[in-house]
Formats: structure tokens, sequence, C-alpha cells
């Protein structure tokens, strides 16, 4: 009997070591390792504006059209999250349904690691409650695990809808906005990945969103051959000081004046992938103060590299774990058999 029960003790320790194995977090994946770094180049929108359109340096832009939309920095404190500037998309008097315009950044990933994103931001519109609008304006983020860069690949299944609820457009309720923030763990299945996020207007009227986005992470180990300095100051080339190329002042615009206010088309074409030929770009803005600019640049590369020792020490310890457990049970069987011989 001191037998059959050591050897049973030993198959519930066997159980309980497996168990725990599989929900002990690999310690590759802490988010406090100080190898993981934000790949994010420009993520806080402090280091400058591609001076054609608005978009952040580092950032890409993309729309589908049929609706007057624009991107600008941000400048307006009450809209801030954190330091002088914050991204803004406006969509405004759509002429169709289901009206997108966003942002994107590819980056250099490592295979099989998992990266922290978290989006920092707020919605505002001219209703400025999801009640009056029908939940008119939503946040969306989709994530290409092969470094793509057309969004309309994607899938509906591909794009999360960010639980934030739209705010008053130009006047906070409590004398302040509300910032809403979301974070999540994404793991790399290529060298390289593209983060999208959109501004979302669904119905056709003429009103007003804007969506201001700051403070954009993705914190994971950095592939062995990127040099994210590097990457930065060749995203970034040469921004302006704050003082200098003044932007003249102005108050948050009006409806007719926004959908008024254009670049034109054929810009919008050249420089912006995926606009189409409907889209007009807004260039109203609401900042006190100079936003900084520099030379545009592409998007920084994608690295390589690779790093399967995670799944080597997780195989490795499961098959010594099956082992163990399976040479349990064979020494309970062979304990037993010479009993039931006696019989």
């Amino acid at each position: 009997m001191f037998r059959i029960d050591s050897i049973g003790l030993r198959m519930v320790f066997s159980l309980i070591l497996m168990l725990l194995l599989f929900y002990m977090p690999a310690p590759v994946f802490s988010q406090d390792n100080a190898d993981n770094q934000n790949i994010i180049l420009n993520g806080g929108f402090e280091e400058g504006f591609q001076p054609e359109f608005g978009v952040g340096f580092g950032w890409g832009g993309f729309s589908n059209g049929n609706a007057v939309v624009g991107w600008n920095g941000e400048a307006w404190d009450q809209a801030v999250v954190a330091g002088k500037y914050a991204q803004m998309i406006e969509i405004s008097n759509s002429t169709d349904l289901n009206r997108y315009a966003g942002i994107y950044q590819t980056v250099a990933v490592v295979p099989g690691e998992q990266y922290r994103l978290t989006i920092n931001g707020i919605i505002r519109s001219d209703e400025g409650d999801i009640e009056v609008s029908d939940y008119g304006y939503r946040l969306q983020y989709a994530i290409d695990q092969t470094g793509g860069s057309s969004w309309e690949l994607l899938g509906d299944e591909a794009w999360v809808e960010l639980p934030w609820d739209e705010q008053p457009l130009y006047d906070p309720l409590n004398g302040a906005y509300r910032v809403d923030s979301y974070d999540t763990t994404i793991t790399a299945e290529s060298d390289k990945l593209t983060l999208y996020i959109r501004g979302w207007k669904k119905w056709i009227n003429p009103g007003s969103g804007i969506f201001d986005l700051d403070e954009i992470s993705l914190v994971g180990p950095v592939p062995a051959n990127v040099d994210l300095p590097q990457a930065q100051a060749a995203v970034v080339g040469n921004p302006v000081s704050a003082g200098e190329d003044e932007l003249a002042a102005t108050e948050p615009p009006s409806d007719e004046a926004a959908a008024n206010d254009s670049t034109g088309e054929e810009l919008a074409q050249a420089e912006l992938p995926q606009a189409e030929s409907s889209t007009e770009v807004s260039t109203s803005v609401q900042p006190e103060e100079a936003l900084p600019q520099g030379q545009s640049s592409q998007l920084p590369v994608s690295g390589q590299g690779q790093d399967d020792s995670v799944y080597y020490i997780i195989l490795s310890s499961a098959a010594l774990l099956l082992i163990l457990f399976v040479g349990a049970i064979m020494a309970t069987m062979r304990q037993q058999s010479p009993v039931e011989q006696d019989r």
C-alpha cells in the first residue's frame, strides 16, 4: 500500500508541475524586462508632423473618401494627453456610410515575442454624446502581421473597436476632457508588423468628428539589427523649434469652414496611401503655437531576427513532465500486477 500511495503522490506532483508551467508567464514576456523598449517612432507626436498633410513623422495616413477628412498636429492643451502635441484626425460632411480616416506605422519585431500595445486619446464630435449620434463616431485598430501597407486588405474581423465614447467638440463636460486609454498584448508572427488606427464616422450627415491620438506605444524586444535612435533620427529629420515658422492661432473652426478648407484631392492622392479621389483633405487647425516641422522621410525599414528559445524551453519542459507522468502511470501498473497475480 505504501508503494502505491507514493506513486500516486508522484503523479499528483507531476500534474501540479505541468499546471504551473502552463500558467506561469515566461520571463522574456515580462514588460519589466530591461531589454524591452517602445518600438513605435514618434508615438507621442512631439517630434513633429509632415508639413504637407499634418501626419506625424514616422506615420502614414489613409482614408476611404466620400467625406472631408484631415490630419493635423493637435496643440490644444485640452485635447493633448501628454507633452505639447497629439495627432488629430477629422472626418466631416460624409456623403456615404462608414467613412474611415487613420494612420499607420510598420515596425520591426522579433517573431514569437509579445508586445504591449497602448493607445491614448479622445473622441470629440458635434453631437458630443453617443445617444445623440447613435454611436456615430468610433475608433478602431488593427494589426497586419505581415507588415503590409494596404489597410483595405484586412478583413472586418481584424479591426478591434475601442470602448471609447465621444465627447463634445470644443466644450468638455466639467471643464476637462476624459482621456481614454486602451492596452492589449500582441504576439509577433513575423519579423515586422503594421499598426493601423482609424477613426470611423458611421452615418451620412454634415457633422464633424475629431479623433485625438497620443502616447501610442508598442513595448517589447527590439530586433538585434535595429537601432531605434538611428531610426528615430531618420524618420524625424531636423525638426524646427516651436518658435520658428509660426502658425497663426485660430479659434475652433466651424462646420462650414472645415468643409470648405481643403488642399485638393490631387495632393491627397500623391502623398497619402489609399486615399480615394473623392477624399478632400482639411487643413483646419486650432493650436495656439507653432507645430514642429522637419524633413519628410520614409517609414523605418523592417528588421530581421528570430528567437525560438521560448518555444524550446516550453516544449522541452512539457516533454520532460510528460515522460515523468507516463513513467508514474507505468510504475503504478507494474506495482499492481503482482497483486492481481496473487489473486
